[in-house]
């Protein structure tokens, strides 16, 4: 499938700051469920470095902007080819030990109840962490209600699941806190969901998770579609929880003295089909 991508982040803050140093992972990379045709990322700072590529296959891009602004925008425009892998990632670029995904993050420790969820999900009668894998995705589909606005940034998997509800970065989290309980190194994957005429209505950016399976690799878990990742699915970066997969994150300098935040965001996405187009 051909999906065309359309991101744009648009962001104010409530001061003026003189300058602002932005580290972004909007570039996606290639791997055997996607091929890039074309993909471009555009903002208005006047110093961009070069695309350079870590341990986990991320593509990262710093934006440095030294003139007083109050608005940054960042837009992405890309085309992509993708294909249905069955959930399995790979790409030799990958080279970090997955044994590094056992380790949990504020966002990602786990409680007695996490770990009880963990341990219903484990197959009793094949020992298999496939299986159990599967088990967890469906669990964690049935007893976590896809619900806006109850969650923030900050919110942990432990907090997400006392509360059984959450969005796809929490659901993602429930997982991977799970997974690691047990054993079973897990990471967090940030990127898009095209909506097609056979899939859900939570589509555009999307979190999951993927967990290192013996004799397979890397498996994707989508729990907000209690699916597997097929070919809507366009993956970006990842990491050990959302802030480490996070497409953009940055610090601004000038007016330290002064309370500064972000006052208004607004992200728009759309995803279309390439050949619907022609």
């Amino acid at each position: 499938m051909e999906i065309i991508i359309e991101h744009t982040t648009n962001y104010e803050y409530s001061k003026p700051i003189k300058g602002l140093i932005q580290t972004t992972k909007l570039h996606p990379s290639e791997h055997d469920g996607l091929k890039i045709i074309k993909w471009k990322v555009d903002n208005y700072a006047t110093e961009k470095s070069k695309i350079y590529q870590d341990a986990e296959n991320n593509n990262i891009q710093n934006f440095t902007n030294k003139n007083v602004v109050k608005n940054i925008k960042f837009k992405v425009k890309g085309r992509v080819e993708t294909f249905d892998t069955k959930g399995i990632y790979y790409s030799k670029a990958d080279k970090l030990d997955p044994l590094v995904y056992l380790r949990n993050t504020q966002l990602t420790n786990y409680d007695d109840k996490i770990k009880e969820l963990a341990n219903e999900a484990v197959s009793k009668t094949s020992n298999d962490d496939l299986e159990t894998a599967h088990n967890l995705l469906r669990l964690v589909a049935e007893r976590v209600e896809y619900k806006p606005l109850t969650t923030s940034q900050e919110t942990s998997a432990i907090v997400a699941y006392k509360q059984k509800k959450g969005v796809c970065q929490d659901q993602a989290h429930i997982m991977i806190a799970a997974a690691r309980s047990i054993g079973i190194p897990a990471r967090y994957i940030n990127g898009y969901m095209h909506n097609n005429s056979h899939s859900s209505e939570y589509q555009s950016t999307h979190a999951w998770a993927e967990f290192h399976i013996a004799n397979l690799g890397w498996v994707g878990f989508d729990s907000t579609n209690n699916c597997s990742p097929d070919e809507r699915y366009i993956r970006v970066s990842c990491g050990l929880d959302a802030n480490y997969a996070a497409p953009i994150k940055g610090v601004f300098y000038g007016n330290s003295n002064q309370n500064n935040s972000i006052e208004n965001l607004d992200i728009y996405v759309q995803t279309l089909e390439y050949n619907s187009q022609q």
